[in-house]
């Protein structure tokens, strides 16, 4: 909107409220002054309103992208190095996980863990073990929790287990799917589970 649009505007207006009037009332609408561009304050408020509106955009998206980066990540080239987590793997809390789609024994898959520098799945949470459960569905996946030589129940990771969930089963290998997390023999050939750290 030009300044002459403004002013055609302005002046229309005015005709249709208050009827004929003068040059001298309708000057008393804009502001001039001296050494100034002079642009009618309808036209003015409209610019700032619009500029305004602008910069708050910016702000808006600025700060949206800074919080929800996951939002905002399909820009990204998918070889650049967001995380330490391949495109095979997937992200949660902090963690990266890979839902094999082959099926191996206990040792064998944590094998295959360790030559990707993770460990069969470390369950540390509850959102863990529901996050994980929802995407194994009905079918069996090794953990990374072993019972060696009927001594005390461990981690891949080494740390032992505190029993904060419910283990089924009576033999040394731990799997888990959608209803459960229970034990069988470790020459059984499962999919798997890996995890490691994101960054």
């Amino acid at each position: 909107m030009n300044s002459e649009d403004c002013s055609a505007t302005e002046t229309s207006s005015l005709h249709l409220k208050r009827g004929q009037q003068n040059n001298a009332t309708r000057l008393h609408f804009a502001t001039y002054h001296e050494g100034s561009i002079q642009v009618p304050i309808p036209c003015a408020v409209v610019n700032v309103v619009f500029i305004t509106i602008l910069i708050i955009a910016l702000v808006a998206l600025s700060v949206g992208q800074y919080n929800c980066p996951g939002q905002y990540m399909s820009s990204v080239p998918p070889n650049s190095h967001v995380s330490s987590c391949s495109d095979d793997w997937i992200v949660y809390q902090g963690k990266c996980y890979l839902i094999s789609k082959k099926t191996r024994n206990w040792t064998l898959a944590q094998n295959f863990c360790s030559k990707h520098g993770a460990t069969l799945a470390v369950i540390d949470s509850e959102e863990d073990m529901i996050f994980l459960k929802q995407h194994v569905g009905r079918t069996e996946h090794w953990i990374g929790l072993k019972n060696e030589a009927d001594q005390m129940w461990k981690w891949s990771n080494g740390k032992k287990f505190n029993n904060w969930f419910n283990l089924t089963g009576s033999e040394n290998c731990a799997f888990l799917n959608s209803t459960e997390v229970s034990s069988t023999e470790c020459e059984k050939n499962l999919h798997w589970i890996c995890s490691k750290p994101s960054k």
